[in-house]
């Protein structure tokens, strides 16, 4: 699990090569892992500085709490910027792994754009477009090696 980690950073702008079942999955559940604990620290702040702000007023209120709950909030928006391209990288090669070719790559790109667009427009439309480009990803992130190779 570290060492699947490990490799997604040192790899984070390798767009050739494979990445197998596990190095995929092994890096979603580490990244999985990390945004619960980071919203478990901005959730738990959060309550607590409404607490203090229900109980003892404006007046009452710690930078304690105010500080973690700024940090782990600042630290979840860099976290999330800095592992769009190794996620984007990781996706590829997955895709590569699968046997399909690199024009498959076009659905995370389109993934991606979809919930900028639905930020931007809040369509419903968008989210079902959405979900059908997700669920064709996670069909894809599931297949084994080469399972979409040609067969000559």
């Amino acid at each position: 699990m570290v060492q699947a980690y490990k490799n997604y950073w040192r790899k984070y702008l390798d767009f050739s090569g494979r990445a197998c079942l596990a190095d995929f999955w092994l890096v979603v559940l580490d990244n999985l892992l990390l945004t619960v604990v980071v919203l478990l620290l901005t959730g738990g702040s959060i309550w607590g500085l409404a607490q203090e702000l229900l109980y003892d007023g404006v007046s009452g209120i710690g930078f304690g709490v105010v500080g973690i709950a700024a940090l782990a909030l600042i630290f979840s928006l860099f976290y999330g910027l800095a592992t769009v391209i190794p996620n984007l990288s990781l996706q590829y090669r997955r895709i590569l792994d699968t046997g399909l070719s690199a024009r498959w790559f076009v659905l995370p790109v389109v993934a991606w754009t979809l919930v900028i667009a639905y930020a931007i427009v809040q369509n419903v439309l968008l989210l079902l477009a959405l979900a059908v480009v997700e669920l064709v990803l996670l069909v894809i992130n599931l297949a084994g090696t080469n399972r979409f190779a040609r067969k000559r």
